[in-house]
């Protein structure tokens, strides 16, 4: 547990799963500096009967069905869904088969849920920890204001500051999926920290360091393996199938969606910037992009920089350790 926390952090995880995204929610349930009261899920890497599937089914895995899964947003705010697909296969967890499960999904709504949530804490004390497009956010900003200000933080992974985007040659994908809703929550003031391509394509796992995962035993640790082992080969399907004439560089399965619980829980591993962020919406070229725009932009924490090696040891130890620390 990192110097500055003594008890675990309460938070919401809202995500997409995703190959990245179940890794992500793996490495949470597996650490002791956070407390899951709650997944709220959304359309993005797949849609939404398939990433609430999704997060049911790595909670099975863990044994952590008791942590409610809420159905959120089927559509982004004002424009048609897009996927990844051919990252994460049809499926969403590149066919690794993780267990089913029994357990339904919450039928409740999910902005009066989340606002009920946060009210169940003193001010600031729980954080947001989204891993998709940002649709549920910015509807809980719209439609409860009241709560939002109350959230202690919002960590997300998206966008692509001084990087290149993974969408398109601007924006990155969770931002491109629904630029609307991230202007929203860039623009609401709150506190959030933007977690960039910049940082998570630095933050890259191999075949050996799977390996060596799978080594340390146990099924969560074995099933994260085998995911970034799936993400792996489907980065060289997808390369092979758009540049079929230019020599494959060895792949790696960058952290994305990890790399926010890596730094919500080891700070210190990362470099951040204040910077003045605008979220392009006006359906050009550059539509989906993050850029910085002094005089336009809203001031956010943006993580720079990462001591890679030691965020991938961080995850390994954290994984490694998952089969005590599940129910």
């Amino acid at each position: 547990m990192s110097a500055d926390q003594t008890a675990p952090l309460p938070v919401i995880i809202d995500t997409d799963p995703g190959l990245d995204d179940a890794l992500a929610i793996l490495v949470a349930l597996a650490s002791p500096e956070f407390a899951v009261e709650g997944i709220v899920t959304v359309a993005g890497n797949l849609g939404l009967d398939v990433t609430t599937r999704n997060a049911l089914r790595v909670l099975a895995l863990c044994g952590r069905t008791d942590i409610p899964v809420v159905v959120g947003a089927e559509m982004p705010l004002e424009r048609l869904p897009i996927n990844a697909a051919s990252i994460h296969g049809d499926d969403g967890l590149g066919g690794v088969a993780f267990p089913e499960t029994v357990v339904a999904p919450l039928a409740v709504d999910p902005v009066a849920w989340t606002a009920e949530r946060i009210a169940a804490h003193p001010p600031g004390a729980l954080h947001m920890l989204a891993l998709g497009p940002m649709t549920n956010l910015a509807r809980l900003i719209r439609e409860r204001p009241d709560a939002a200000r109350r959230l202690g933080g919002i960590v997300a992974m998206g966008g692509a500051v001084r990087d290149r985007g993974n969408i398109t040659p601007f924006a990155e994908f969770n931002i491109a999926a629904d630029p609307e809703a991230a202007d929203v929550v860039l623009r609401a003031g709150l506190p959030l920290t933007l977690v960039p391509l910049d940082v998570t394509r630095r933050v890259g796992a191999d075949g050996e360091w799977a390996r060596r995962l799978a080594e340390a035993g146990g099924p969560v640790a074995a099933m994260a393996a085998q995911c970034v082992t799936a993400y792996i080969a489907n980065i060289i399907a997808h390369s092979a199938k758009m540049r079929p004439n230019d020599p494959q560089e060895m792949p790696l399965c960058p952290l994305h969606d990890p790399c926010v619980m890596i730094f919500r829980a080891r700070p210190d591993l990362f470099s951040r910037e204040r910077l003045a962020i605008r979220v392009v919406t006006d359906r050009s070229p550059a539509d989906g992009a993050t850029v910085i725009d002094a005089a336009n932009g809203t001031l956010v924490d943006v993580l720079t920089g990462v001591n890679s090696q030691g965020a991938l040891e961080w995850v390994a130890g954290r994984l490694g350790t998952a089969a005590r620390l599940a129910r």
